[in-house]
């Protein structure tokens, strides 16, 4: 839900959607303080799509996202791995200069291989059409 919430806010701008999102992280990041090891992957996103919301803090997101992205590729979370691609992808093509739309496409194509192998191919489908088309028409 959290990933839904940053997502509509960085595509709306409203306030509501980054509070209730900040509520999830702030939950993640209680469990993560009692020592739940099962949550820092989400924790790393969630504070990426958080920093992405804000052109100063574009860094951290791309370091925040890479992060996610790595554990959850080495941890074997193939759907994980794939979303956080995919919203690594979209958080290039909005707010990355003219050549990030490279390093866009390589992490959609990064999300079509964890999706393919996790056996989601209607979402498969779904993205090689967006790739196919152009990764500017979203």
């Amino acid at each position: 839900r959290g990933v839904a919430l940053y997502a509509m806010a960085r595509r709306t701008k409203k306030r509501l959607y980054k509070s209730h999102a900040r509520k999830i992280l702030g939950t993640i990041q209680g469990w993560i303080k009692k020592g739940n090891p099962n949550v820092h992957h989400y924790d790393w996103l969630l504070r990426a799509e958080e920093a992405a919301l804000d052109k100063k803090n574009h860094a951290t997101a791309d370091e925040m996202y890479n992060k996610a992205i790595v554990y959850t590729a080495r941890a074997g979370h193939l759907h994980h791995a794939a979303l956080f691609n995919e919203r690594y992808s979209d958080f290039l093509l909005q707010n990355g200069p003219y050549y990030a739309e490279d390093k866009a496409q390589y992490r959609l194509e990064q999300a079509i291989h964890y999706y393919q192998e996790w056996g989601a191919e209607a979402k498969v489908e779904l993205l090689k059409k967006k790739l196919s088309e152009g990764m500017n028409a979203r």
